[in-house]
């Protein structure tokens, strides 16, 4: 070779430290940039030239080295764990806040403040039954009632409207994700537009894309794979969601039944022409399944698909309504009726469990909304019982119900109802025609029209005890007389004190009231029901904080790993500046050799 030749070989050392050193200082200066990925210069030897050939071996000179690449160091698997990991600290972190949002509600972990509304309520029982004809015990009664269920109200409507708020939540979530989505596209093209001529890598951009990647794996399951072109294919819960082409977005799509949002693929849609959903969300809670990744699935597992009503919580059949006291049926078809009714029953469970019982705010809510309809239900029931007429044989209310549902007009008057009446119907106004107990309104509460349940949000006290406080406890004297009257409040039709019916107000919340769901066995009086129904939520929301805190413990091991891999450490940086310091001044005084040669040759041709 020439000794030009060599002086061009010197000069490929020259540059390609220059290069190594220029990525060195790159690395250097992005130490403690968030989502960097540390560059390493690869180098590769330059064409030989062949100048022989012997037995052994071709006789070869090198040309020179090159810069060959400067390639991100990262590991692809520990970037997919920690992206899943990441979503799955993501899900508890969402389960706990909701569960620290529901005790702030309730007052403590131990129910303090709503329970002291219930424990009032029993003591002002208690009082009403030393003296149940006195007016001042009656009147702390109802007044006791009426504080209850502003309480109870205050507790199922910061229910609700942490509900609203999770539901919003969701339609932010969702409009995050597309974004990231666009983004991710945007530097797909951009990548791919760097790269497409094999010559340069987009490293400062592939960081910036696999930082958004990194982000976007805490709302949901992601995957993904890289093209040979260097653009990436991104799926979101196992579906396409970002391809070299196009972003298939997500939709908040509200369901104007119960305002929620529901998160459904913009363009995909099932046999039925509907929108197919983005979760599944009754498929069981499982790491193994990845059924617990991602905040935007517990984000909507915590809101629920609506408000949570008692009617929510199955109602398991009673079989003393098909039996009598010896243990006969009732009738020659008692027996299948209630087999029936248990098998309906039991699907009833199953749907709770894939439904409802997820939801840890609705299911609380349906909870809670049991406990207070099943308190005014049977107070309303032992006040205001609905009688048979030992004349006509129709059926009438005998008192006045202390519990009414809003919207009711007729408060006080008794009426003739349908045979087939249940006894949670009062035969009220619901349909605002100023008339109770018409067809109209039976029928609507037949259907299950929610404005005729006795729910929390949908019960006031009756204004006539309010001002009238003498009312409660009243009996109708003679129910097919043409002007009905009643007896003063806790007095018989003999103008004696009705002690047996006080005596049985205070028994209502001594006895046992129910299970907190179909999967609890263990029944409890209104008290330990509450009890139950907070120490649920305080233990579901400790077991969500003790799995958050150890799935982001997870997270921090494997990013601590990553970083093993991908970060960028001083004292390795400082160390291949040295040696391409180093490499470069042995092809600076390479350089200068071939240069002295050159000098000695010219000067001697010269002479």
């Amino acid at each position: 070779m020439s000794l030009m030749g060599s002086l061009y070989i010197g000069q490929s050392g020259l540059q390609t430290s220059q290069n190594a050193l220029h990525t060195v200082t790159h690395n250097l200066s992005n130490i403690d940039t968030t989502g960097y990925t540390r560059q390493q210069v690869v180098q590769a030897d330059r064409t030989y030239l062949n100048v022989g050939e012997s037995y052994i071996s071709k006789s070869q000179t090198g040309l020179g080295v090159s810069y060959a690449q400067v390639r991100q160091v990262r590991d692809y698997f520990l970037d997919r764990t920690y992206r899943v990991e990441n979503g799955r600290a993501a899900y508890y972190e969402e389960g706990y806040q909701a569960a620290v949002e529901l005790d702030t509600l309730f007052g403590e972990m131990e129910g303090v403040a709503f329970q002291s509304a219930l424990s009032d309520l029993w003591i002002a029982a208690e009082e009403l039954q030393k003296d149940p004809a006195n007016s001042t015990n009656q009147g702390l009664f109802v007044s006791t009632c009426a504080t209850f269920l502003e309480q109870a109200q205050a507790v199922y409507n910061g229910l609700a409207s942490y509900q609203d708020i999770l539901n919003e939540k969701v339609k932010d979530t969702v409009d995050i994700i597309n974004d990231y989505g666009n983004k991710i596209l945007e530097l797909n093209r951009k990548i791919k537009a760097v790269e497409t001529g094999g010559q340069e890598k987009a490293n400062d951009l592939r960081d910036a894309r696999n930082q958004l990647l990194d982000e976007l794996s805490a709302y949901g399951y992601v995957t993904v794979e890289e093209n040979w072109d260097g653009s990436v294919i991104v799926q979101f819960e196992h579906k396409d969601f970002v391809t070299p082409k196009y972003v298939s977005e997500l939709e908040a799509q509200e369901d104007f039944t119960t305002g929620f949002y529901d998160v459904v693929w913009m363009r995909d849609t099932d046999m039925n022409g509907d929108k197919v959903p983005v979760f599944d969300l009754t498929r069981e809670v499982d790491s193994a399944a990845n059924t617990d990744v991602g905040s935007l699935r517990a984000i909507l597992l915590a809101r629920g698909n609506d408000r949570g009503y008692y009617v929510d919580i199955p109602e398991k059949p009673d079989i003393s309504d098909y039996q009598d006291k010896d243990g006969n049926w009732l009738t020659a078809a008692s027996e299948t009726e209630y087999n029936q009714a248990v098998a309906a029953y039991d699907e009833d469970v199953i749907k709770y469990n894939k439904t409802v019982n997820k939801s840890l705010i609705q299911n609380t809510m349906a909870e809670f909304d049991k406990l207070i309809h099943g308190i005014t239900s049977s107070i309303n029931e032992l006040l205001n019982p609905v009688l048979e007429s030992t004349v006509t044989g129709n059926k009438y209310q005998a008192g006045v119900s202390v519990f009414l549902r809003q919207g009711t007009l007729d408060e006080h008057k008794t009426l003739d109802l349908p045979a087939d009446v249940e006894d949670e119907f009062d035969g009220s106004d619901v349909d605002g025609d100023g008339e109770a107990g018409t067809d109209k309104d039976y029928a609507k509460w037949k259907m299950g029209a929610k404005e005729s349940w006795y729910t929390t949000s949908n019960l006031k006290i009756n204004p006539l005890l309010l001002q009238e406080y003498n009312q409660l406890g009243a009996r109708v004297i003679d129910p097919d007389a043409g002007t009905v009257t009643y007896t003063k409040g806790f007095m018989t039709a003999d103008n004696n004190e009705n002690r047996e019916m006080a005596d049985q107000l205070v028994a209502l919340f001594a006895d046992d009231f129910d299970t907190l769901n179909p999967n609890v066995n263990t029944s409890a009086n209104y008290m330990d029901y509450y009890k139950n129904l907070v120490g649920e939520a305080g233990s579901i929301g400790y077991a969500y904080n003790v799995t958050s805190q150890a799935q982001n413990m997870t997270v921090e091991v494997i990013e601590d790993a990553r970083q093993q891999v991908l970060g960028v450490s001083d004292n390795e940086e400082l160390n291949n500046m040295i040696m391409y310091q180093n490499a470069y001044n042995a092809s600076s005084r390479y350089i200068n050799a071939v240069n002295e040669l050159l000098s000695h040759l010219i000067n001697t041709l010269g002479s």
